[in-house]
């Protein structure tokens, strides 16, 4: 079995994506302007999305870019946990095994989504976008968690919702198994070496964890 799990956290274990596209699209129809869309915002799920804010800046200019995000940020805690993962997650802390989250969002933006789903009780280390040089699809989140977890990668799983999120996943050298929303199915998954996709916590543990041989 795997010895340690590093979970996404926007997209994967709470829909943040299809929050944040209605959010900047409110905000843009609000002040007369074409909303984006799926596709374009697509291209910048799971990683820094420069290309997403400076469009923003351009349009809004930084402050109202900025009031998006602060109004995505204090209303994710409404939006419900993912309840596969939810599930994985408490077989995990049944079995003692270790879990972080490897975000490419900054750790205080996600923090009270994260103490309001109660991820605490779950989760031994955050690794967010403050804590490395670059974020996803550069594998340098994934490689500083496990390095805090003290795993080596070989023996972790990575949950993820996109390609950027996966291929970081694979290139620290983790298997991941993918599962898609709405915002994230659509992406070219086949550039990805990936374990699985779109499977229940019950064929995840079934699976990865409890048949003989695994890792």
């Amino acid at each position: 079995m795997y010895r340690a799990v590093v979970f996404d956290f926007d997209g994967t274990i709470i829909d943040t994506e299809q929050h944040l596209f209605q959010i900047i699209n409110n905000h843009l129809t609000g002040y007369g302007l074409a909303p984006i869309s799926v596709d374009y915002y697509r291209q910048s799920i799971g990683g820094a999305a420069t290309e997403l804010h400076q469009y923003l800046d351009g349009q809004l200019g930084n402050e109202r870019k900025l009031a998006i995000y602060q109004e995505h940020n204090e209303t994710s805690v409404n939006l419900p946990i993912n309840k596969e993962i939810e599930t994985l997650m408490k077989y995990c802390k049944q079995c003692h095994i270790p879990m972080a989250i490897a975000t490419s969002s900054f750790r205080e933006d996600i923090e009270p989504t994260f103490k309001h789903l109660g991820l605490e009780q779950y989760m031994d280390i955050i690794v967010g976008r403050e804590d490395v040089d670059e974020v996803k699809p550069n594998p340098e989140l994934y490689l500083t968690a496990v390095q805090r977890l003290n795993y080596n990668p070989v023996n972790c799983l990575a949950i993820e919702d996109s390609v950027n999120g996966a291929t970081a996943a694979v290139n620290a050298g983790l298997d991941v198994i993918i599962n898609t929303n709405r915002m994230t199915e659509k992406q070219p998954f086949q550039t990805v070496n990936y374990t699985a996709k779109d499977v229940t916590a019950s064929e995840i543990i079934a699976n990865y964890f409890e048949k003989s041989g695994n890792k």
